[in-house]
């Protein structure tokens, strides 16, 4: 599957071998996104996302991220993107802190 980063920040992420600074994002969660993306690259579709059990893939239904989907990066992060069905590739929105999500 092709990957289109929309947000420039995680572009930049992901083009950077090194980064410098204070980061948005743990090192853990960045190093986790990057091999996410490497994943959906490798991916045909989205069956094999689904075949990666520990990604957590699935659709979301509710609230401003409805019809867009999710896969775990850590127990706290989560990446959300959508996918285009007629190029067959993933844009990634936003890494999205999930804290409390499961309380």
């Amino acid at each position: 599957m092709k990957v289109k980063i929309q947000d420039e920040y995680l572009n930049v992420i992901l083009t950077h071998e090194e980064l410098f600074g204070k980061q948005e994002f743990p090192t853990e969660v960045i190093e986790k996104f990057k091999q996410r993306v490497f994943q959906i690259s490798e991916a045909k579709d989205t069956r094999d996302l689904r075949a990666i059990k520990s990604l957590h893939f699935e659709k979301l239904r509710s609230g401003r991220y409805r019809g867009r989907y999710s896969i775990r990066l850590t127990l706290a992060y989560r990446m959300i993107f959508t996918i285009e069905k007629e190029e067959i590739h993933v844009e990634v929105i936003a890494i999205e802190e999930i804290n409390n999500h499961y309380a």
